[in-house]
């Protein structure tokens, strides 16, 4: 077992880097791969940059270079729902696009099934169950994330909120779940709550980021000790 950690930038997945041992870096497309050993467990870190494409360039490399056998996704998010607070913490049920047409993904390569992307049922318990454990004091939930490139307005929230029934909305899940499906790679996204996803979000989400994107750290460091306990 190899396990992929993914974060946006050095706010969102450094705290868990700085806890790996005999840490090996590795540069590949301009990006640091940090490789080591966490509790036990082989795990391969990047930060892989804001945006899609970022992120499907870095989990590429990580499922090519390094052959990692699961992949969980670090980081903040913005809520859309309105029983998420600062600091909650969201695991994906399923993931989607909300900027990208729907007939892209069906009628064309990878010719899904609809547009949503499901996360690894094993790794879901996993995660359920590692939730349980920690001692924080936010909430944790399980359900829908979108994906998209931009800070969404307060008249965008409305639409999106009807069309797909999300919790929050971030910058890159999507594309790391799309870069899973096609090499059929078990994944996971645990996101925590940094900012409303309204007009104030990008300010919110600075004042934010680095205290909640602890909490889905805390989550992830949880999920590995209780897949080595069960492997």
């Amino acid at each position: 077992m190899r396990i992929e950690i993914v974060g946006p930038t050095e706010t969102e997945i450094m705290p868990f880097i700085n806890k790996i041992s005999n840490k090996k870096l590795s540069e590949y497309a301009m990006l640091k791969f940090y490789s080591g050993v966490y509790e036990g467990v082989e795990v391969v870190a990047v930060i892989c940059g804001v945006c899609k494409v970022n992120a499907a360039i870095a989990t590429q490399i990580l499922i090519d270079k390094f052959e990692v056998t699961h992949v969980i996704v670090t980081g903040v998010a913005g809520a859309l729902s309105k029983k998420l607070n600062i600091g909650d913490i969201v695991i994906s049920s399923d993931i989607a696009y909300h900027d990208v047409a729907e007939g892209i993904l069906t009628e064309y390569h990878p010719w899904m099934e609809d547009i949503y992307f499901k996360p690894d049922a094993e790794l879901l318990r996993v995660c359920k169950n590692a939730a349980n454990s920690l001692r924080i004091s936010n909430e944790c939930f399980t359900g829908r994330i979108i994906t998209g490139e931009a800070f969404i307005t307060h008249n965008e929230r409305d639409g999106l909120i009807e069309k797909f029934n999300p919790l929050c909305v971030d910058m890159e899940s999507a594309s790391i779940a799309h870069t899973c499906y096609v090499n059929n790679i078990p994944f996971i996204v645990i996101r925590s709550i940094s900012d409303g996803a309204n007009e104030n979000a990008s300010e919110t989400f600075e004042m934010n980021v680095e205290r909640v994107a602890l909490n889905s750290i805390k989550l992830v460091e949880e999920s590995i000790k209780k897949l080595k306990m069960e492997e």
